[in-house]
Parts: structure tokens; sequence; C-alpha cells
């Protein structure tokens, strides 16, 4: 039976796993087909999870947890809508950056609710 501290880092090396498969991503897309100011917005969300991917990594150290090659199939779900965008504009610039951004959206918000798990958890803990 899973203990909380376990959960905890499953949870950890799954944050760990968007984290990484986001700056992949990232690393390698062209999204300047955006207008300025959503290309600026998945900029910092980059550099956030950037420095976010180093924080995990480093909690995920000293409670002795290796997350492994943990892959969030959902985030590949989502990335894989992305990339879809990506290789098949349209004519319709306008429509494209709708869809990559509301595709976009969906992985935040995916993000968003790991993070809000795991202050859970820790709340749980009683660590936070």
């Amino acid at each position: 039976m899973m203990d909380k501290q376990e959960l905890l880092g499953k949870e950890l090396s799954n944050l760990y796993a968007i984290n990484k498969q986001v700056n992949h991503y990232f690393n390698s897309c062209d999204i300047s087909f955006l207008d300025e100011h959503r290309q600026q917005a998945i900029k910092d969300y980059i550099n956030a999870n950037t420095k976010n991917e180093e924080l995990v990594a480093k909690t995920l150290r000293s409670l002795e947890v290796n997350p492994g090659n943990t892959v969030d199939s959902i985030v590949n779900e989502i990335i894989e809508n992305l990339q879809e965008i990506c290789l098949k504009k349209t004519d319709n610039k306008a429509l494209d950056g709708l869809g990559y951004m509301m595709s976009f959206n969906r992985l935040v918000s995916y993000h968003k609710a790991n993070v809000v798990n795991i202050d859970f958890i820790l709340n749980e803990l009683e660590v936070a």
C-alpha cells in the first residue's frame, strides 16, 4: 500500500516528466506564426518551466526518488496536437494561432492541476 510520502514522490515525478516533455517540445518548436504577445506568453511559460524542472529535480533527489523515464501520456497527446497545428498550418494564420493557443491553454491548465495536486498533498503531509 502506498503512503502519502510515496504519493508525493509519484506526483513530483509526474511534474518532472511534464517539465521535461514541455522543454523538449518547445526547444524545437517554431512559434513564429503566432503574434508577438502570444509568443512572449509561451516564452515566459518555458522560462518558468525550466526553473521549475530544476527545482523539482532537486526536490526529488532530496526525497531519494528517481523519476526514471516517466512520461505523461496526456502531455504527449497535447503536444501531438500542438505539433499537428504547426505542421498543417492553413492560409488562415489567425485561426491557426487560435487553435494553437487553445491547445497551449490545455497544456498549461493540466500542468497547473499537477502543481495544485502537489500543494494538496504537501498540506496533507503538513509539510507546507
